[in-house]
């Protein structure tokens, strides 16, 4: 069997009611878009049944793990994961399939590598899920750009996609065992200053969270700690990103010099 050319993780965690289903709507969107893709469930130590709910087909995967967080199960999943191009959502499938198709544009077409979901961008629809909640979500939202992420507002919305290589290395680099992964993937995207493009998502589904609004945020702020340090002292060291960006960089040399000794300055669009 040929390798994938979209990998899409899904976290799951006790989501028994909606897993299955949601997984028929990725493979669904597979045949309708031609994707020729591949699902893995990263089932974070779920107690309801949820990795025996999962349909078997050829296309589908379900890592069944100890219970450890968002973070870890992600980091499984990516690690398993064969495609070009490596994507995450959670298994309530919140923003649908719908931006995927533009996320791999972006990636193959326009040369970046990261792509990410911002609920705060125009064109986006997001509900809020309470004042408690929006209110430690606004506040962890300024930490995480003020600390950490620059000028990326919304850090924690669960839809990425990554070139595969990239996504195999900063997955490989990560550490955070949390939600707040996310954080650490855009700061690692960031520190290594790889091209990042933010698109709207629409929600389109909730389920209820499993996340504890204050315990989970407290920990988040240990977690942003965490990652400042572990930069600071070279955990986050990859020969392998500088490598990559240093390649890019002298194919984009080369073919600039190719293109003015042809005549034609301006005939590659710029990323």
């Amino acid at each position: 069997m040929t390798a994938p050319a979209v990998s899409l993780v899904m976290s799951a965690y006790n989501s028994v009611r909606y897993i299955d289903a949601n997984v028929g709507r990725v493979l669904d969107f597979y045949e309708r878009a031609g994707i020729h893709g591949e699902v893995l469930i990263a089932d974070d130590g779920s107690t309801d049944g949820t990795a025996d709910s999962i349909r078997t087909d050829e296309r589908v995967r379900v890592l069944r793990l100890e219970h450890a967080g968002k973070g870890a199960a992600l980091r499984a999943g990516m690690a398993a994961a064969t495609g070009n191009i490596r994507a995450f959502t959670d298994g309530d499938l919140p923003y649908g399939m719908e931006p995927l198709p533009l996320a791999i544009a972006y990636i193959q077409e326009r040369r970046y590598h990261a792509v990410i979901g911002d609920r705060t961008l125009p064109g986006s629809a997001y509900e809020s899920t309470g004042l408690l909640r929006t209110a430690v979500s606004e506040l962890a939202s300024f930490a995480f750009r003020t600390l950490v992420t620059g000028g990326i507002y919304d850090t924690q919305c669960g839809f990425k996609v990554f070139r595969g290589d990239v996504a195999a290395e900063v997955f490989r680099l990560s550490a955070i065992k949390g939600f707040a992964i996310d954080v650490e993937l855009i700061y690692l995207l960031l520190k290594y200053r790889l091209d990042v493009k933010r698109i709207p998502v629409q929600l389109e589904r909730n389920a209820p969270s499993s996340v504890r609004v204050v315990r989970d945020s407290a920990r988040a702020f240990r977690d942003i700690a965490t990652i400042r340090l572990n930069w600071a002292t070279g955990r986050y060291r990859s020969a392998a990103l500088i490598e990559l960006l240093q390649s890019e960089l002298r194919t984009d040399v080369e073919d600039a010099a190719a293109r003015l000794a042809a005549g034609n300055p301006a005939d590659h669009p710029a990323p």
